[in-house]
């Protein structure tokens, strides 16, 4: 005779949570959706990220950029398939303590979710953005890349009605005139009940800064000053 184990009440509930998140979610949310457009540097960037619609958050990524977008996560703790565009992006979920649910969100009722990005670097100086939408628990306002830190722009909120409540938000970090050979993001949820909607990272090339002809003048008679006082301590010399 074979005993089956009795589920854990952490277990069932865990399953509970996992079963009735998508009908606490408003349509939009459910269906991977931006709520809000963001405008980037490169591009207008006023797709809704509705992957049927084919209107990804940038509509047309300027050349060279990196861009990734999850609208809906099929994988955990790890997920490197991003619904659109690519740049050798990677997700990670640190914790170990959250679960997909059934509308593609990464969510823990137990733990505050801890996550790292990793994503290719653009040539040279680049502009960078790392956008989030959540339900439920907001996540902490401060976002490192490459141990830097940028705090939160909150660009839409509004209230969940049935189900579990709480909210859906929308919030993004810009980093400016980032050089380096890779992006390592870090985010995390402010406490548990976080459920991770929607990702989106982008970083488009800036162009060096062009000296002020004040800046300009002054830099070419230091320049000349230094050349006059070599000179002469070359003739004292001969």
């Amino acid at each position: 005779m074979t005993t089956r184990s009795p589920l854990s009440r952490t277990g069932l509930s865990a399953l509970v949570f996992a079963a009735m998140l998508p009908m606490a979610q408003p349509a939009n949310a459910a269906s991977g959706r931006w709520d809000t457009a963001l405008a980037v540097t490169g591009s207008a960037g006023t797709g809704n990220g509705a992957i049927g619609a084919g209107t990804p958050w940038i509509s047309t990524p300027a050349v060279g950029s990196t861009y990734a977008e999850w609208n809906f996560f099929n994988s955990y703790p790890t997920d490197s398939s991003p619904d659109i565009a690519g740049g050798g992006a990677s997700l990670t979920e640190n914790t170990g303590a959250a679960f997909l649910t059934g509308g593609g969100n990464i969510y823990s009722p137990a733990a505050a979710t801890d996550f790292t990005l990793i994503a290719n670097a653009v040539a040279g100086a680049a502009d960078v953005w790392l956008r989030v939408g959540t339900l439920g628990t907001v996540p902490l306002t401060t976002a490192t890349l490459n141990g830097v830190a940028s705090e939160a722009i909150e660009t839409f909120s509004a209230v969940i009605s049935g189900g579990f409540g709480g909210g859906e938000k929308e919030w993004y970090w810009k980093w400016s005139n980032v050089s380096a050979p890779s992006y390592t993001f870090g985010f995390a949820a402010s406490s548990d009940s976080l459920s991770l909607d929607q990702l989106g990272v982008y970083a488009a090339a800036v162009a060096a800064p062009v000296p002020e002809a004040g800046s300009a003048l002054l830099l070419a008679t230091g320049l000349a000053a230094m050349g006059f006082v070599s000179r002469r301590r070359s003739a004292l010399r001969g």
